[in-house]
């Protein structure tokens, strides 16, 4: 036998590659570089399963073969999914079992690149983007299938022996809203709003195997009939994507209304429905900020041309849902209308009506394209009460069935007559609707409770099937409710969510008070923006959780309740990182980048909106609608559609216009655009900023043992080989005093919660600055881009102390003169040094108020929180800049007797400064 063949690796290449013979000392030619750099703002030390990997795009270089394709070359245990290498402007890789994978191009071993995949709960995974799931079921064969919103996940529901049950769960990206199947498909499509992705999720194996990106918040579905087309609506672009399931590409954009979401195609797929979520109401208000033009309600794109062939005026206001009749002859509009103009409650007015509208939907039938019938679903003559924001519409036989997600019930409609035949109650935010079987079964996906609900044709419940574990905090449960559930007395027709639609605003605007018009603000960051509202009149998402129940929807929330209201508000974080125009990480494009430098620069609008919460905080005397007004934050600024204080600006473009001419700034045509191009790229490139402590309205008089704290949506990157989070955060994260020298201390880290505790109490009547600096890094990738610091000063030593309880009585201004308001203060300890609590005394209003505040004396001046302002049963103020005097002190118990001062009560059309306020023991 002879003696095996032992090469040098030289030798070896060359028998390989045909290049004869080697060299052993001739230097080897190195490998070229094909491959662009990895994306900036993704981590891959630690992607989280469920989400869509972006590998780097190949160089279109000379060297480089034009057949280079990414491939996985090794992967963890059962995993079976593929790079796909086209479709989507780079590469794309969707894990299906977390560890580690590595990749290569081609065989470029230079290329090789490591991911390691982490299966996270959704628990841990949520964040409140509050991109909710608006048609979150669809019947898969004999099987309903839901996206469950929050929980990142989509569930299975099937009849076993007569019983309906969840058969499995299936882990995929952010935000699934919608979901998408027909016969023969093998996988089921689901829109993933929170990754700009429609997914592919594989029946047989569950799990999701590829995910498309196809533009930004993809909302809606609808598949043709023979299953090669599908549609998808982007809500902020003003498109419907087309895709090419085959290839599984993008191969049309059809340019419709504002804010599309719903859809539904003709039963022979020749025309596709598109409803605007958010249209111009059909009574116009009478200072012209909208018009005719801005009324688009329905667009009919004809499917074999991919135009729009037809556009349905005067419909409603918030379309959310759609349905056809069986025989395509009548489409069927769960929406919202109404009348901003009178006060909301005037009881003749109609500031909300929630309504079923009936348009035309064949052209070969009378009044196609034309609005045949509504019914007011609480006003007709055979309605049981409210049916507040209607949102799924489906059609079987002669009924039509309506869910309303705000009354969390369903409605049975007569076809014919649209009047009502029975009701029932059904889980929290009740919205799509689905027939299961030809015996007129509807199921109906209850999106908050993360339920399906099973009723009869009989309008009976025949099940209800938990659809998933609830992955939100429980506060922020609570306060989601408490901000969708209808109000009462004269808001028993409408709820918070029924201006600030998805927690935005509805494209109305709304009479405020005497003499105030205005847009609806939309909620985002709120944390780290205070104060609140367009006035700047409330203080905190603390206050507003008593403020708005009570003043907006008169139906006054329990302690317990506001305090879920504040934590839901604190939560929301507008749009995500990355949008339809960024890269697909959503790290800025060249353009972007030239706007970034337009905006801090040449346009001056750094100077109010500035890093890194991209506003000054500042309230402006007069502001670009010629008012008053609070400078907004402009992350995500380019999904919110309706802007200023007026609403006088229907499009990004028409608000920089009006933004230039307030700055009076001349930009040529390439750098308006480029501007444009930053403001659609506007959204945090590492972590969302949260609070921060102390700030602005609580920096005074700050106790020698404060701990400071600055909150971000994710947490500090752990998976750094050369430092732990905690170390990386000590670096980033310092207390400097007035001189610029770093305090010693230590951080600790909670989630995203970044805590300092100094090692010796701070100096009295010193200044010290907080900062958390630019280069953070964080655990989902990217960076803070931007200092997050306060300012503040520590308490000189209290000229008393407080008494256990006192009692605070507040000379509330009204027409007739002041009326005292009592409030009843507890001293505690916890969980701030001097801390108050604060409840209103039972007799009064009967309101069921308890906030816990801080209280400071410094030498002998009270400083106090901000707090909920009780004016009447269902008034609430804002009470702020609390500040007053202590004027007496017991000299043996060096109690404090008395305190007198002044704060300043501030509302819609308030504000009311040198408010008299004293403090007596109790």
């Amino acid at each position: 036998m002879k003696a095996p063949l032992l090469l040098t690796s030289c030798a070896a290449a060359a028998l390989v590659l045909s290049l004869g013979a080697c060299d052993e000392d001739k230097p080897q030619k190195p490998e070229p570089v094909c491959a662009e750099a990895p994306l900036p703002l993704q981590n891959p030390r630690a992607h989280v399963l469920g989400e869509t990997f972006y590998l780097p795009s190949v160089l279109q270089k000379q060297e480089c073969a034009a057949t280079l394709e990414w491939q996985v070359v090794s992967a963890p245990e059962g995993s079976v999914n593929t790079v796909h290498n086209h479709g989507s402007p780079q590469p794309r890789f969707t894990p299906d079992v977390p560890g580690d994978y590595t990749f290569r191009l081609g065989g470029l071993e230079n290329s090789r690149l490591s991911l390691r995949v982490i299966a996270r709960s959704p628990a841990e995974r949520f964040r409140n983007h509050y991109l909710t799931p608006l048609y979150g079921a669809a019947r898969v064969g004999d099987e309903l299938w839901t996206a469950n919103g929050a929980s990142y996940t989509v569930s299975r529901v099937s009849q076993v022996n007569g019983a309906w049950s969840k058969q499995g769960e299936v882990t995929v990206g952010a935000w699934p809203s919608a979901l998408a199947w027909r016969a023969p498909l093998p996988y089921v499509l689901v829109a993933q709003r929170g990754g700009d992705t429609v997914g592919f999720i594989h029946r047989e194996r569950g799990v999701l195997e590829d995910a498309l990106w196809v533009g930004d918040e993809p909302s809606g579905l609808a598949l043709s009939p023979d299953a090669g087309r599908l549609y998808v609506s982007l809500a902020t672009q003003r498109q419907v994507a087309v895709v090419d399931l085959e290839r599984r590409e993008v191969v049309a954009r059809v340019e419709v209304g504002f804010d599309p979401r719903a859809l539904v195609l003709s039963p022979d797929g020749k025309r596709l429905f598109v409803a605007s979520y958010r249209s111009g109401n059909r009574v116009k208000d009478t200072r012209g900020t909208y018009t005719a033009a801005d009324d688009l309600d329905i667009h009919i794109v004809d499917t074999e041309t991919l135009q729009v062939a037809t556009r349905v005026q005067g419909v409603s206001a918030d379309l959310r849902a759609l349905a056809l009749s069986e025989d395509g002859a009548e489409l069927f509009i769960a929406a919202t209308d109404g009348d901003p103009e009178p006060s909301q409650s005037e009881p003749t007015a109609k500031p909300f009506v929630h309504e079923v509208v009936v348009v035309g939907a064949d052209p070969a039938r009378p009044g196609y394209g034309q609005v045949l019938r509504r019914v007011d679903l609480w006003r007709q003559a055979r309605s049981a009460g409210p049916v507040v924001n209607p949102a799924g519409v489906l059609v079987v036989g002669d009924t039509v069935w309506v869910a309303s997600e705000s009354s969390d019930m369903v409605v049975a409609l007569d076809r014919a007559t649209l009047t009502e035949k029975a009701r029932m109650s059904v889980g929290q935010g009740a919205r799509q609707l689905v027939a299961l079987d030809a015996q007129g079964t509807v199921a109906v996906h209850c999106f908050q409770s993360f339920e399906a609900w099973v009723l009869g044709a009989d309008a009976q419940v025949r099940a209800t099937v938990k659809l998933t574990e609830d992955p939100r905090p429980t506060e922020v449960a609570l306060g989601e409710r408490v901000f969708t559930r209808p109000g009462g007395n004269f808001a028993q027709n409408h709820a918070c969510s029924s201006c600030h639609v998805e927690t935005q605003n509805n494209g109305m605007i709304w009479r405020f008070g005497p003499a105030i018009w205005h847009n609806v603000r939309p909620l985002q960051l709120l944390a780290a923006t205070t104060p609140l509202e367009w006035g700047a009149y409330v203080s905190n998402a603390e206050n507003f959780g008593y403020q708005g129940p009570s003043s907006i929807v008169a139906r006054p929330a329990t302690a317990q309740e506001a305090l879920g209201l504040k934590a839901f508000l604190d939560s929301l974080l507008g749009a995500p990182r990355a949008t339809g125009h960024t890269r697909l990480d959503g790290s800025y494009t060249e353009a972007g980048l030239r706007g970034k430098a337009l905006f801090e620069g040449k346009a001056t609008c750094a100077s109010c909106h500035a890093p890194p919460l991209y506003t000054s905080r500042a309230y402006l005397p007069v502001g670009k609608s010629g008012e008053p007004a609070d400078v907004p934050s402009l992350f995500g600024v380019y999904r919110h559609g309706i802007y200023f204080v007026k609403g006088q600006s229907r499009s990004l473009e028409a608000a920089v216009d009006v933004a230039l001419g307030f700055v009076q700034v001349s930009l040529s045509s390439k750098e308006r655009g480029d501007l444009i191009s930053f403001l659609r790229e506007l959204t945090p490139k590492g972590a969302a900023p949260l609070g921060l402590w102390p700030d602005i309205d609580s920096n005074q008089g700050v106790y020698p043992d404060v701990r400071p704290t600055v909150a971000f949506a994710d947490p500090v990157d752990e998976t750094r080989p050369e430092k732990s989070a905690a170390q990386l955060a000590s670096e980033f994260v310092v207390l400097e005093d007035a001189q610029g020298q770093r305090v010693p201390g230590q951080v600790a880290l909670q989630g995203g919660r970044i805590e300092f505790t100094p090692a010796t109490p701070l100096t009295p009547g010193a200044s010290y600055t907080f900062r958390a600096l630019p280069g953070l890094p964080f655990l989902s990738g990217g960076e803070l881009w931007g200092e997050r610091s306060t300012t503040f000063t520590v308490a000189r030593p209290a000229a008393g102390k407080w008494p256990r309880m006192m009692k605070m009585t507040v000379q509330v201004p009204g027409r007739t003169g002041p009326t005292p308001v009592d409030f009843l203060l507890e001293s505690l300890d916890a969980p701030r040094p001097g801390g108050l609590s604060l409840r209103i005394l039972p007799q009064l209003f009967g309101t069921q108020q308890r906030q816990e505040v801080w209280a400071r004396v410094d030498g002998d001046t009270l400083r106090m929180q901000p707090f909920a302002l009780p004016i009447s049963p269902t008034g609430v103020a804002d009470a702020m800049q609390v500040t007053g005097s202590v004027t007496q002190v017991d000299a043996s118990t060096q109690d404090i007797l008395r305190v007198e001062g002044t704060l300043r009560m501030g509302g819609p059309g308030i504000d009311i400064p040198g408010v008299r306020f004293v403090i007596v023991p109790l």
